[in-house]
């Protein structure tokens, strides 16, 4: 209205939805009449549906199904009703060599990684703990005069000698790049305060999260059923040859691959173990639980899904790894998640 008019003006403001999550989002509009003072007007809206799915990621729904119980899981194999009240966004892919160089390069260039030729350091809230052993000669990424390079030809293959601290660190540069709240502490490494299914921000997938994806459709031994692994369905020990490490090309085996919400998610057995949000514990106990989030602390993260390393028993859905965060191989890799 301003001051030199006693009559309502109608404004118009039109907000677009592209990228929203399903939700409620309110702002405001300084509106600056020709003449008069501006005046600030409150504008509220409603996003329906589940917005849009963030680029390569599967949405995966809210559900409960038999996690553990596989005697090869080295140890917490008790079999247990897990309800996820919270549907997902999962990575399809692993994330390859030329994703995380790009982040990487990205955060570096703010200051928020340090480097040399041989490492990549955090430089976050007070952290320094490795991030990528660049030193190792299975790593496929090189730094040199303040820009990092992916070896020619390994652009699409699967990041390696990444520590746990490396692949949370990934998921923050994702969400500061996306405008979103970080999801990790970098002092404390704590993830969303201890909540990860409410983080806002990318993150790794819960150990939950991550076996629901390979039982969202019905039970069964392995991501794509009951049939015992070949070299056509995952990248496992006598699959490849060559010489170390021998990843294969992200999304090489659709016939591997599960179908969430009619999206296809490859690689959850073979080719690299996946880190996973939680730390590792062998108690998970029997009784039926909503939402878990593992251990408040602890000496090793939950690894999942077996290796071009491992033999086809490790390839197993409910098979546990577990590792020391700042512990990089070449057989060690990640998949991000997010809240939805």
């Amino acid at each position: 209205n301003g001051n030199t008019t006693t009559e309502a003006d109608d404004i118009t403001v039109t907000v677009s939805r592209s990228g929203l999550d399903a939700g409620s989002y309110s702002g405001t509009v300084t509106v600056t009449p020709a003449t008069g003072d501006p005046q600030d007007v409150s504008v509220t809206l409603t996003v329906s549906g589940p917005g849009p799915t963030p680029g390569g990621m599967a949405l995966v729904p809210a559900g409960s199904f038999q996690m553990g119980g596989d005697p090869s899981a080295y140890c917490g194999s008790g079999e247990h009703q897990v309800t996820l009240t919270h549907s997902f966004y999962v990575g399809q892919y692993e994330v390859t060599n030329q994703e995380y160089k790009d982040a990487l390069q990205w955060a570096y260039d703010r200051g928020y990684v340090t480097a040399s030729s041989s490492t990549a350091q955090d430089n976050l809230d007070g952290s320094t703990v490795e991030l990528v052993d660049l030193n190792s000669s299975y790593c496929q990424i090189s730094f040199s005069s303040g820009t990092f390079t992916v070896d020619s030809g390994k652009e699409n293959y699967p990041m390696i000698e990444v520590s746990w601290y490396g692949a949370a660190a990934y998921c923050d540069w994702l969400s500061l790049q996306a405008g979103l709240s970080r999801a990790y502490d970098h002092s404390t490494w704590e993830c969303n305060g201890g909540s990860p299914y409410t983080a806002s921000g990318y993150r790794l997938p819960t150990d939950a999260e991550w076996e629901y994806v390979t039982q969202v459709n019905g039970e069964r031994k392995y991501p794509w059923g009951n049939e015992s692994p070949d070299c056509n369905r995952a990248n496992y020990w006598g699959c490849l040859s060559g010489s170390y490490p021998r990843t294969s090309t992200v999304g090489t085996y659709p016939s591997g691959a599960v179908s969430v919400s009619g999206t296809l998610v490859y690689d959850m057995a073979g080719n690299v173990w996946e880190w996973c949000n939680d730390w590792h514990t062998c108690d998970l106990g029997s009784s039926p639980v909503s939402n878990p989030t593992g251990p408040g602390s602890g000496s090793y993260r939950v690894l999942r899904g077996g290796s071009w390393y491992d033999n086809e028993s490790h390839l197993r859905s409910a098979v546990r790894y577990s590792y020391i965060p700042g512990n990089t191989y070449g057989y060690f890799g990640f998949r991000v998640a997010r809240s939805h």
